[in-house]
């Protein structure tokens, strides 16, 4: 072959390569940009340290992708392949290999939801915690004192005791994704606890007779475990707080069965009232020693807000809400009515 057809040999082919470049790159650049209907959701865990061949094989096998050349291309023009994060994925409806990547590198992870519930006590919390699915149950000890330390919280913030869990934690509904520690989540309840208790201390009525935001929080402990009625709280917390100043005791039926603890079958009689126990306000003066539950921001705000009047008593109407009552007789007559079914 002569000089001449040699050159032309070879321009042929550099033409050639050029032409198949450009086609390759046409479609690489249709490929990346053309949506992939997902009918079903399709689910994606992935693990910290997983290689991206092995992500780009599960998201082809999937349906989500459809070719892992052009994907780990995708991923390394971007520089994108050790940016993928860790989690739960869930891909459903339009797509593009653009779009499926960005995710990954963005972290859009499933997210969930569990609620600690007003009202709720330390233990009712651990065993929302350890039945919620996804996440990481991670307290090795159920021991509140042992709990608490392993969550790196103290008693330090006014009084707080750090060997009693009871009032801790905020309830709500909190976001969580796959495998999120468990003392992630009650960390977050327990700063918004703080957060909440010192904002309702800072607006509390001035002749309010607490006086540490623990008592606050003890009496708000109290008031939700009467009543979930929001306009009732404030009118319990002033029968409270009422008696309180007076001198009387709470008379507290749910500080009662917080004492009795498991014992508790569900029918609070005379003999429980009588008994000798640091819960039991039918004998003792002043609120019990500690928070008996998990209060709400009303209820939190209720008891830093007692509403006037002149009820020392109240009894539930057995509908949710409450009867109050100035006088004994008032109450008697009230409980006869709404407690015994009977008529004057």
């Amino acid at each position: 072959m002569g000089p001449l057809n040699r050159s032309r040999t070879i321009a042929t082919v550099v033409v050639l390569i050029c032409a198949l470049g450009v086609v390759v790159f046409c479609h690489y650049e249709m490929w990346k940009h053309h949506e992939i209907e997902i009918e079903e959701a399709q689910s994606l865990e992935i693990q910290p340290g997983d290689h991206f061949a092995d992500i780009a094989s599960k998201l082809q096998s999937q349906g989500i992708i459809q070719n892992i050349g052009y994907f780990e291309l995708l991923a390394r023009v971007s520089n994108s392949t050790g940016s993928i994060q860790a989690g739960e994925y869930s891909f459903s409806g339009s797509y593009t290999p653009v779009t499926v990547l960005q995710n990954l590198v963005q972290g859009n992870v499933v997210t969930r939801t569990l609620t600690l519930p007003e009202g709720g006590s330390f233990d009712e919390f651990l065993h929302v915690l350890e039945s919620t699915p996804k996440i990481d149950f991670n307290l090795t000890n159920r021991n509140v004192e042992t709990a608490l330390a392993e969550l790196k919280i103290t008693g330090t913030w006014d009084q707080i005791p750090s060997n009693h869990g009871e009032g801790w934690f905020f309830p709500d509904t909190y976001q969580y994704t796959t495998s999120t520690p468990a003392s992630e989540v009650l960390s977050i309840a327990h700063s918004k606890m703080i957060d909440e208790l010192r904002e309702a201390w800072t607006q509390r009525d001035p002749t309010t007779p607490l006086n540490t935001p623990y008592e606050l929080l003890i009496l708000a402990s109290i008031i939700e475990k009467e009543s979930g009625v929001i306009e009732d709280q404030r009118q319990i917390s002033g029968v409270f707080s009422r008696r309180l100043t007076k001198g009387m005791r709470l008379q507290a039926d749910p500080t009662v069965i917080y004492g009795l603890g498991d014992s508790f079958d569900g029918n609070l009689t005379r003999a429980h009232l009588n008994m000798e126990h640091p819960y039991n306000t039918y004998r003792n003066y002043g609120l019990p020693p500690t928070p008996i539950a998990a209060p709400s921001r009303a209820a939190l705000h209720a008891a830093a807000n007692p509403a006037l009047g002149d009820a020392l008593y109240f009894v539930s109407r057995g509908d949710g809400t409450s009867e109050f009552s100035a006088t004994l007789e008032e109450h008697n007559r009230a409980v006869r009515k709404y407690q015994l079914n009977q008529k004057d």
